[in-house]
């Protein structure tokens, strides 16, 4: 089981933090974030994908494990020597005890941690103007997009050569008004007062507004642009990322959600490992795969409750009493439903298989 649990894991974890990567790589490739972080951004977040990829892929190991038994009918062969439901089911909860422990470790520690990590590298981002995201060869829009910028080489030491800038200043009526700047070097410069500047030499600078005949075009030695910090898109101290104990200490209806959010994937675990013991169960003829859907619809369904009865506790709709028990409560009940109508179908498979035998001779 726990083979093929790993298995599964991996290959959605690529999935995932391929995804998250191409995202950064984009954003970095807009100037909103720089290259040196980029990996340390997937590697803090590795927690965040792994608090539910764990109990999900273990849930999915053992449908396809049990279902392979049944399929083979090597179930039928272990039922005959003396395993029944009720060993089956301690096997499988000791088995979700160690995915528990793993995932409890996971979310109460290791995800706050890694998003605080995350909101460190984010808040180091707020310190860097738009210049110290310049990726050489590359057409950038900067401040908002009111400004695109263009180096052909940006050397070690921070000089660049070949530089474009073409910005536009928004007016109440009328066209904008476009500038444009070219210059054969610059720099940037923190002048007396703590204003940076980019320090650009040997070009031109090109103003006015489109469609009109005056455009005012002034050549320089040397010429200075204000480098204008740019606000964080970014929110910080997220709940995600505020310590298990910290939660306790300040008990608001946001830091309840976000509590039971972290015992609420913890005790999802037991319940579908439970779960997948039923579903698990296939004729022969079917395949092992055949139960598979239908409970991956009901991890998904599980997940997208429990995210829901968070965001309802967070905004009052949901007594923070109830916290997000009835979720589990309900789930549980699910169970139960389903190794009750397995009982139940018993009879009439037998009587089918009778009535089958008796119609072929």
């Amino acid at each position: 089981v726990f083979a093929t649990m790993v298995a599964v894991a991996v290959v959605v974890l690529v999935i995932a933090m391929g995804w998250r990567l191409s995202a950064y790589l984009n954003e970095a490739a807009n100037g909103l974030l720089t290259r040196d972080i980029l990996l340390l951004l997937v590697t803090y977040r590795l927690p965040g994908f792994l608090e539910l990829i764990l109990p999900i892929s273990f849930f999915l190991a053992v449908v396809l494990v049990y279902g392979r038994f049944y399929a083979d009918s090597e179930m039928v062969v272990l039922q005959a020597c003396g395993l029944g439901t009720g060993r089956l089911i301690g096997i499988t909860l000791l088995l979700g005890f160690v995915v528990t422990l793993a995932t409890a470790f996971i979310s109460l520690y290791l995800k706050p941690a890694g998003e605080a990590k995350v909101e460190r590298l984010f808040a180091g981002q707020q310190n860097l103007t738009e210049f110290d995201t310049l990726v050489p060869g590359r057409f950038q829009n900067l401040s908002t997009g009111r400004r695109v910028t263009y180096t052909e080489n940006l050397s070690e030491d921070g000089e660049l050569s070949n530089v474009f800038m073409n910005e536009y200043r928004a007016r109440i009526a009328g066209p904008k008004e476009v500038i444009t700047i070219v210059a054969d070097r610059g720099r940037s410069s923190v002048d007396p007062n703590g204003d940076r500047f980019l320090v650009l030499n040997n070009g031109a600078r090109y103003s006015g507004r489109p469609g009109d005949d005056d455009y005012r075009v002034v050549t320089y030695d040397e010429y200075g642009q204000l480098i204008t910090r740019e606000k964080s898109r970014f929110q910080y101290r997220r709940r995600t990322a505020v310590p298990t104990d910290a939660l306790l200490d300040d008990p608001t209806p946001e830091n309840i959600s976000e509590m039971h959010w972290r015992i609420g994937i913890i005790l999802m675990v037991p319940i579908i490992s439970l779960m997948a013991i039923p579903l698990s169960r296939v004729n022969p003829r079917q395949g092992r795969f055949t139960r598979l859907v239908p409970g991956m619809i009901c991890c998904f369904l599980y997940v997208v409750i429990l995210s829901s009865g968070r965001a309802a506790l967070e905004k009052g709709q949901v007594p923070l009493s109830y916290g997000l028990w009835w979720v589990h409560g309900a789930f549980l009940v699910l169970v139960l439903f389903l190794f009750q109508l397995e009982t139940v179908s018993k009879p009439f498979n037998r009587i089918a298989a009778w009535w089958y035998r008796r119609e072929a001779s």
